[in-house]
C-alpha cells in the first residue's frame, strides 16, 4: 500500500485530509484589507526580501565560522559539534513553535528573534573562547531559525489561486540567493577592510585610544559586525509590512507527530535533504581546502551550490505544478545521490566540481520547495502550523545528524566522509520511498 503522503497532489486528484484533524479555522488575515491579490503579492515580496537579507548574513557566517574555528585549532569533529548547535536550535524551536506562536504571536516573534541574533553575533566577534562561542552560536541559531520558520509559515499559508509551487519556490530561491552571495562577499569585505584600516589607525592615533587586538582579531570583529548589521536589516521589510503579518490562532488541536506520520513522504525527503544541505554548507569549504584548493576557490564551491539552487530550484519546482509532485521529489533525491557519488572524482578538476555543485544545489532546493508545497496542499489552520513545525523538525534532525556524522567521518576516514554520509542518507530514504511508492 502506498503512503498517504504520496496521494496525488494536483488539482484534479487532490484529496483533503483536513476534516480528520481540524475544525474550520481561519488560516490568516492576509485578505482582510479588501484587496487580497495585491496583499498576497506584497506579503510574498516582503518575505522574500527579509529572507534574502538574513540568508546573506548566514551565507557569510557559513564560510567564516568554520574556517575561523579551523584556524583556532579545532578538529573536524569539534567543528561539527559546534556547527550542529544551529540545527539543534532549529529542532528545539520547531518542537516549541506551536506553543510559542500561541503566546507570542508572529509579529512579536519576528522582532524578538532579531533581538536574539544581534548580541550573539557581536559576542562571536569579541572573543575566541570556545565555550562562549558555543553559547553564542546556539543563541544565534535560535534567532535565525525562529525568524525563518515564522516567515515560512506565513508563505505556505497564503492561498495563491494558481502556481503555488512557483510562488513557494521563489521564496526558497531568496534563501539560496543570499547563501550564494554571502561567501562571495568575503573577498569584498576584505577589500573594504583594507580601505578603511588606514582611517581607523589614524583615528585611533589622534585620540590615543587603547587598542589591544591583533590584526586577525580585528578582522574577525569586522566581519561579525558586518554579519550583525546585515542580519538586522532583515527586520526592516517586516516592520514596513507589519499590518500584513497574519495572525495564526493556534489552539492546540493538531499534533506535530501526527502531522509527520500522515505525510511521511515529504517529511522523510526533507530529512534526507537536510543531511545534504547542512552537510554541504558546513563542510564543503573545508572539503575543498583538504583537497588542496585555495580558500577562495574552496569558498566558491559553496557559492556554486547555492547558485544552482537559485537558478534551478524555481523552474524545477514549477514542473511540480503540472505533474505529480511525488515524481519530482524522488527524481531530485536520486540526482542528489549521484552528485555525492561523483564528488570525490570531480573535486580535482575545478570546472567539473563547480558544475556538479551547481546541479547539486538545484536538486536539493527542488526537494525543499516541492515538499513544502505538498504540505501546504494538504494542511490548513492549526494543522498547517503543526505540519510546518514538523517539516522544520525533520529538516533540523537530518541537518544535525548529517553535520555530526560528517565531522566524525572526515576525522576518521578522511575528507570523503562528506559524500559517504550523504550517500548513506540517500540509501535510507530510497529504502522507504521505493517500497511505499505506488508505481501504477
Amino acid at each position: 500500500m502506498g503512503d498517504k503522503c504520496f496521494e496525488q497532489s494536483s488539482t484534479k486528484y487532490k484529496v483533503s485530509y483536513i476534516s480528520l484533524i481540524m475544525d474550520d479555522i481561519p488560516l490568516c488575515n492576509i485578505d482582510t484589507k479588501g484587496d487580497g491579490g495585491k496583499n498576497q503579492i506584497l506579503s510574498l515580496f516582503l518575505c522574500i526580501l527579509a529572507t534574502f537579507q538574513l540568508s546573506l548574513a548566514m551565507g557569510i557566517a557559513t564560510v567564516f565560522v568554520p574556517v575561523t574555528l579551523l584556524n583556532n585549532g579545532c578538529s573536524n569533529t569539534e567543528i561539527g559539534l559546534i556547527m550542529s548547535l544551529e540545527t539543534i536550535a532549529s529542532l528545539l524551536i520547531s518542537l516549541c513553535f506551536p506553543f510559542l506562536l500561541r503566546f507570542i504571536g508572529m509579529r512579536m516573534g519576528l522582532i524578538l528573534s532579531t533581538m536574539l541574533r544581534i548580541p550573539a553575533l557581536l559576542l562571536l566577534g569579541s572573543t575566541s573562547n570556545i565555550y562562549i562561542w558555543t553559547l553564542a552560536i546556539f543563541i544565534n541559531g535560535v534567532g535565525c531559525f525562529a525568524f525563518l520558520i515564522l516567515l515560512q509559515t506565513w508563505i505556505v499559508g497564503i492561498k495563491f489561486k494558481s502556481n503555488k509551487g512557483l510562488m513557494v519556490a521563489l521564496y526558497g530561491t531568496s534563501t539560496s540567493l543570499g547563501l550564494a552571495i554571502g561567501p562571495a562577499l568575503l573577498n569584498y569585505g576584505d577589500k573594504l577592510l583594507f580601505l578603511i584600516t588606514p582611517y581607523l589607525i589614524k583615528f585611533i592615533n589622534n585620540y590615543d585610544l587603547p587598542v589591544n587586538v591583533t590584526a586577525y582579531q580585528f578582522r574577525s570583529q569586522f566581519f561579525f559586525i558586518l554579519i550583525a548589521l546585515i542580519s538586522l536589516l532583515a527586520l526592516l521589510p517586516i516592520l514596513a509590512g507589519l499590518f500584513l503579518v497574519p495572525s495564526f490562532e493556534f489552539k492546540g488541536r493538531a499534533d506535530i507527530w501526527k502531522s509527520i506520520m500522515n505525510a511521511k513522504g515529504p517529511m522523510y525527503a526533507i530529512a534526507m535533504a537536510g543531511v545534504s544541505f547542512f552537510g554541504v554548507c558546513a563542510f564543503i569549504t573545508l572539503y575543498g581546502i583538504k583537497n588542496h584548493l585555495p580558500i577562495n576557490e574552496a569558498a566558491l564551491l559553496l557559492s556554486l551550490f547555492m547558485m544552482g539552487s537559485l537558478l534551478l530550484e524555481t523552474p524545477l519546482t514549477w514542473v511540480s505544478d503540472f505533474i505529480d509532485r511525488r515524481y519530482v521529489i524522488v527524481i531530485a533525491a536520486f540526482l542528489s545521490m549521484l552528485c555525492a557519488v561523483y564528488l570525490p572524482i570531480v573535486i580535482y578538476v575545478n570546472y567539473q566540481a563547480y558544475i556538479l555543485l551547481f546541479l547539486w544545489g538545484g536538486v536539493i532546493g527542488t526537494i525543499y520547495s516541492t515538499a513544502l508545497t505538498l504540505i501546504g496542499d494538504k494542511y490548513e489552520g492549526d494543522a498547517l502550523v503543526a505540519a510546518n513545525a514538523g517539516y522544520s523538525i525533520m529538516e533540523a534532525t537530518g541537518g544535525t545528524a548529517g553535520i555530526l556524522l560528517i565531522g566524525y567521518t572526515m576525522d576518521a576516514f578522511g575528507s570523503d566522509g562528506l559524500p559517504y554520509v550523504i550517500m548513506l542518507s540517500s540509501i535510507i530514504y530510497f529504502s522507504f520511498a521505493l517500497t511505499r511508492y505506488k508505481v501504477v
